[in-house]
């Protein structure tokens, strides 16, 4: 999840697009939730059941090392209900971002029970459609690491 034009915050994107040029086992999905969390919300629960697993993948400022990769399993916030209605007001005017989706996705039970998050400390926020050489450089590292872990165990894709 991220915006296509806005260099490392572009990570999601970016990493979509690479993970679909690859062959992957029947039980990935590779998708861009890209399109705003409202929506991301709909197309879950329109298929309830559907994933026992997801690992959703952005760009998200925390004020860690450029460049950082870190991964966790979600665990919402504990947000009054005033607080989840400022999300989904954001939603809808059009801001994306990973943990507004997590939150909103949550509050209407559309995540799949075991969530992971992977999230980039972005280096450059400017307009552009190329990522930061370190970016880059985690771009590759984290499809290899996807690949070991979600191909069979020859690492084939069936």
């Amino acid at each position: 999840m991220g915006y296509s034009l806005l260099r490392d915050m572009s990570f999601g994107p970016l990493l979509v697009e690479r993970l679909r040029g690859e062959a992957w086992p029947d039980q990935v999905e590779i998708q861009d939730l890209s399109y705003g969390p409202v929506a991301v919300v709909q197309w879950l629960q329109d298929e309830p059941g559907r994933f026992q697993r997801a690992i959703m993948i952005g760009a998200v400022e925390r004020g860690r090392e450029p460049g950082t990769l870190t991964r966790y399993e979600w665990e919402p916030p504990r947000l009054s209900a005033d607080e989840i209605q400022d999300r989904v007001s954001e939603a809808v005017t059009g801001v994306i971002g990973l943990e507004n989706l997590l939150i909103i996705a949550d509050y209407f039970g559309a995540l799949p029970a075991q969530t992971s998050v992977i999230e980039l400390e972005p280096v450059d926020l400017e307009w552009g459609t190329d990522p930061s050489d370190l970016v880059a450089g985690r771009l590759g590292e984290l499809a290899r690491e996807l690949r070991r872990e979600l191909s069979g165990p020859d690492g084939s894709a069936a």
